[in-house]
Order: structure tokens, then C-alpha cells, then sequence
């Protein structure tokens, strides 16, 4: 068989498995999402919510969600896009809700971590992470993707549901940006 079939099988087999464990409601299907996306959602939750509370918070109530939705995720053409989709949407209510009736949270927690060696970041890592939560949200969402979970345009598109193009003008005017809020805490 020609390699680049076996690339394209092997990527295709562990959502097929998932589809099927989802489809036939096999209690295994739940520990196999988790393991495939807690990780990766957890990551994006702590860019949009700036809270590792928070980010946990709507993370099990994503599991929920994918729970209630496990027909509708079976026979989604993207599992990937739909399972962010489901992500997306609910840090959306959450912070919805925490607008409405409660007072926000001044940040007090680190949520981005810079790198697993460092105990206590430095004073640049805290710079950047006061420029990066001061960015809009969907600009900050792209940027982190696409540096710290090495994400492409293409993947982020397809996670986010939304036009490369989108994607690549979030990530340009949120670099902006932020080179302008650094330097601007810099001096």
C-alpha cells in the first residue's frame, strides 16, 4: 500500500473507533475523548477564560456536553471542529453568565505557562501574560493556538469553524498588538 494511504488510515482510524464507542454508547467512548482532547480544550479554555478555575469549570461541563451530544458527535463530518465547537460555545455562556450576575475576577492566577522548567515565571513571562490577556479574546485564542499548541492556520480554521483568512488576520493584528502592549509594559 502507497505511504501516504497509511498516514491518511491511521489518522482516520482512532476517529472511526471513537465513532463507533460513541454511536453504541460503550462507557469507553467518554475515557478515549478525554484522553484524545482534555489536554488540548483544557489549553484553549485557560487562553479564553484567563482562569485555571475557570478553564476546569467549563472543561467538565464540556465532558457533560459531550456526553448529552455522543449521537450528534458519531456522525459529525469533523470530530475535531465539533468537540472544539462544543468548547467554544460554552466558555461563551459561561462568560455570559459571569457578566450578568457575578463580578468578574481580577487575574490572580497564571494560566499561561511558559515552560514545565520554570517554577515561577520570570519577569517577561508576567509581561506576557498581562499583554496576552489584555488582548480580544478571539485574537488571543489564535495567537495561542497557533505558538503554544502549534496549531496551523488550516487546523485552527477548522477548529474555530471560521475562514483561514479570518484566522491569519486575528493572528497578524493580534501580534500587532501585542509587540504594542509589551513594549508599552516594557517601558
Amino acid at each position: 500500500m502507497n505511504r501516504s494511504w497509511d498516514n491518511i488510515l491511521d489518522k482516520k482510524l482512532p476517529d472511526n473507533m471513537l465513532r463507533a464507542a460513541l454511536a453504541q454508547n460503550d462507557p469507553a467512548a467518554v475515557e478515549l475523548m478525554w484522553d484524545r482532547y482534555a489536554g488540548d480544550l483544557f489549553a484553549y479554555l485557560l487562553v479564553v477564560l484567563c482562569s485555571r478555575h475557570d478553564a476546569e469549570d467549563v472543561l467538565q461541563t464540556v465532558f457533560v456536553r459531550i456526553v448529552e451530544k455522543r449521537h450528534r458527535l458519531a456522525k459529525a463530518r469533523n470530530l475535531d471542529a465539533y468537540v472544539y465547537r462544543i468548547a467554544r460555545n460554552e466558555a461563551s455562556s459561561f462568560i455570559s453568565r459571569r457578566k450578568r450576575g457575578q463580578k468578574v475576577k481580577s487575574l490572580d492566577e497564571s494560566w499561561l505557562i511558559m515552560s514545565e522548567g520554570h517554577k515561577e515565571p520570570d519577569d517577561m513571562a508576567e509581561q506576557l501574560q498581562t499583554a496576552l490577556a489584555r488582548l480580544p479574546q478571539p485574537q488571543r485564542e489564535v495567537i495561542v493556538m497557533k505558538i503554544y499548541r502549534q496549531k496551523t492556520f488550516l487546523e485552527i480554521s477548522r477548529l474555530l469553524g471560521l475562514p483561514q483568512n479570518t484566522v491569519a488576520s486575528r493572528y497578524r493584528y493580534g501580534m500587532k498588538k501585542l509587540r504594542t502592549l509589551l513594549e508599552n509594559l516594557i517601558l
